[in-house]
């Protein structure tokens, strides 16, 4: 029996304990200083549990600002590509306008011929042949023998035709030769390739007492009339007068550089 009371107090004290507190903290405010003290106590381990939830808040608002950035910065790097593609474009129409301006001013020298206007289609260049393609052909009205001129003068001469393309023999082609002549003073010479991978050409039958000098310009002098006169073959670079004794070796270098040259004028005799 006394094992029976004593479970039945365990039992119903705590309740009737709590019941009392639970009327006097409704009826009165003895227990306020109480619970703020309980609360004070309590409010770092609240601050420890809801740490973790305040971590993955923090972090998932960054991984939002920094999806944004990344967003924003791959929008105005696609933006920044197509303002520099157009910049090109616009550059390069630029450019072709001053070259298509350059080769008609060459034009404007040749009032008794015709011009065409090509674009290189490719280059080559060995030590014994050095040529390129040109996108003009027989369907276009070239011609064997048409000279080929860039904006700063003489490219060579059409050799071979096809209905769509053609090919030049370079001014540098050891089998090329032109009849030239000194701007300065007239003095004629004729100009050959060299047979190595030097771009320049030697000038033939100059005598020994003739007036020529370091930058001297030659161009096409008219003679046989396979070529139109008055356009730049070359600049010379050197002068040699121990090799030949009754002839001066004169190296010149083309005027027209072809690293730098993308189109080219056709130049054909009129058909009056």
């Amino acid at each position: 029996v006394e094992i029976l009371i004593m479970r039945l107090l365990k039992l119903f004290v705590p309740i009737f304990l709590s019941i009392i507190l639970i009327v006097l903290d409704a009826r009165f405010s003895y227990l306020d200083n109480f619970k703020r003290f309980t609360l004070t106590l309590l409010s770092p381990i609240y601050l420890v549990v809801d740490l973790p939830s305040q971590v993955i808040d923090w972090v998932n608002d960054k991984g939002s600002e920094n999806e944004l950035l990344v967003s924003q910065n791959d929008y105005l790097e696609g933006q920044l590509i197509e303002l520099k593609a157009k910049l090109q474009t616009y550059n390069n129409l630029t450019l072709e306008n001053q070259k298509l301006s350059n080769l008609l001013e060459s034009s404007y020298l040749l009032p008794d011929h015709n011009v065409k206007l090509a674009r290189i289609k490719s280059i080559s260049q060995s030590r014994l042949s050095k040529k390129i393609i040109i996108n003009k052909g027989l369907n276009d009205g070239v011609t064997l023998s048409d000279l080929i001129i860039g904006s700063d003068g003489v490219v060579g001469q059409v050799t071979e035709v096809t209905p769509m393309y053609s090919s030049v023999r370079l001014l540098s082609d050891p089998t090329q030769h032109m009849p030239v002549k000194n701007s300065r003073n007239g003095i004629r010479g004729i100009t050959k390739g060299l047979a190595s991978n030097d771009r320049g050409m030697i000038l033939k039958y100059i005598p020994l007492e003739s007036d020529i000098k370091l930058g001297d310009i030659f161009m096409t002098s008219g003679i046989g009339n396979s070529y139109p006169p008055g356009y730049s073959v070359g600049r010379v670079k050197s002068i040699d007068e121990n090799l030949d004794p009754s002839f001066m070796t004169v190296y010149l270098e083309p005027t027209q550089n072809l690293n730098r040259l993308e189109l080219v004028l056709i130049i054909e005799e009129k058909n009056d």
